[in-house]
């Protein structure tokens, strides 16, 4: 009796082109794959739900919902988040491959295509998903024995970032991390415990994921994706899985004078432009665990000379009626301070938070380009 392959992979076509499917299907089955097709965004993303395909190739030009909007939705969604998604397009220029990779792409393939590159990438990706899943199977068991180099002080990237307090205290209700990378390069990754209930063994947890997942090999909504799958891992087996987390994960290139943030279900970080222009990067998903293993959706800036970013635990806002009057209030003395330097403009932030608090509960972190 002949042996059949145990893994035949389903590729969900989306695509308002009826030459681009049939071209594509053709190629496809005769190649061995299992294949949908959809014309539609609409249609395409009911199909990825229902069918849950290995890997879907995605038109970014159609009517109605474009190649961008369906990514993003696909990302959101639990059901579909971990499904890899290659981009159709005949846009090459960078500020569409950028849009694309904070919608949650993996790669682009440029229009009008050749059948063998469609092909090698999909093969190359579909081997890349299935050894990342096996990858995090294996990294989850390693991780206690994983003792990542650690800066115990909040001013460890030197003068490019300052915390308020100076020395923050340890805390159940948030953990906060920097890390330094190659190129100019570094990261932030401050996450809120609600109950706060975070212990040193999940701290050690977290700091080893973050250690593990750092680096070029990482994209940040990758980085954060699977510190979250560790966490909430971590908690489940503690059986304290109702605890709910936020937090924002930022990567800052120097660089290239670029920002990449990741704000999942976090209050808004607060982007102060070298001139004092204030941008609010609100949550672009909900709490992590809420997407599985899904790639987080991220948004990317400019951060040139000068520019900067205000990170916040939710106890800094405490002494406020409301998080949106303590949020005004912290965007106003971000946009009035500047002009100072960055460690009084983060103390001026803090104070202006403390109202008539003596001690801070959380921590406010300022990070300059």
């Amino acid at each position: 009796m002949a042996i059949s392959p145990n893994f035949i992979p389903r590729i969900l076509v989306i695509d308002d082109e009826p030459f681009n499917l049939e071209f594509l299907e053709m190629v496809l089955r005769q190649h061995g794959y299992k294949v949908s097709l959809a014309n539609n965004g609409k249609m395409g993303m009911k199909l990825a739900e229902d069918l849950q395909p290995d890997l879907i190739l995605l038109d970014i030009m159609m009517p109605g919902e474009t190649g961008f909007e369906c990514a993003t939705i696909l990302r959101l969604s639990p059901e579909t988040s971990e499904i890899p998604i290659i981009f159709l397009t005949a846009l090459d220029d960078p500020k569409s491959s950028l849009k694309g990779f904070d919608a949650g792409a993996i790669d682009f393939i440029t229009k009008p295509f050749e059948y063998r590159e469609v092909l090698n990438r999909i093969r190359l990706h579909l081997r890349v998903a299935r050894n990342d899943k096996l990858m995090m199977r294996y990294n989850s068991l390693i991780l206690k024995d994983i003792t990542p180099a650690h800066e115990e002080s909040g001013q460890s990237l030197g003068k490019s970032s300052f915390t308020f307090p100076a020395e923050p205290k340890e805390s159940a209700s948030y953990l906060y991390e920097s890390v330094t990378l190659p190129n100019k390069s570094e990261s932030h990754l401050l996450l809120n415990f609600t109950a706060p209930k975070l212990d040193n063994e999940t701290a050690c947890i977290i700091r080893s994921a973050l250690s593990l997942y750092s680096g070029p090999l990482y994209r940040p909504s990758e980085t954060f994706r699977s510190i979250g799958v560790a966490l909430i891992k971590h908690l489940k087996s503690k059986r304290q899985d109702s605890i709910k987390i936020d937090g924002i994960h930022v990567h800052i290139d120097r660089g290239t004078d670029s920002m990449t943030l990741v704000n999942a279900g976090s209050l808004p970080a607060i982007l102060v432009a070298s001139k004092g222009a204030t941008t609010f990067i609100e949550p672009q998903s909900g709490t992590i665990g809420e997407l599985g293993k899904g790639l987080l959706p991220c948004s990317s800036f400019e951060m040139k000379k000068g520019s900067r970013l205000f990170i916040y635990s939710r106890e800094m806002l405490g002494p406020f009626k409301s998080s949106g009057e303590g949020i005004k209030q912290l965007q106003k003395t971000c946009e009035i301070s500047a002009e100072e330097n960055l460690e009084a403009a983060c103390q001026a932030a803090g104070n202006a938070l403390l109202k008539e608090s003596s001690v801070p509960d959380g921590i406010l972190i300022a990070i300059e380009a």
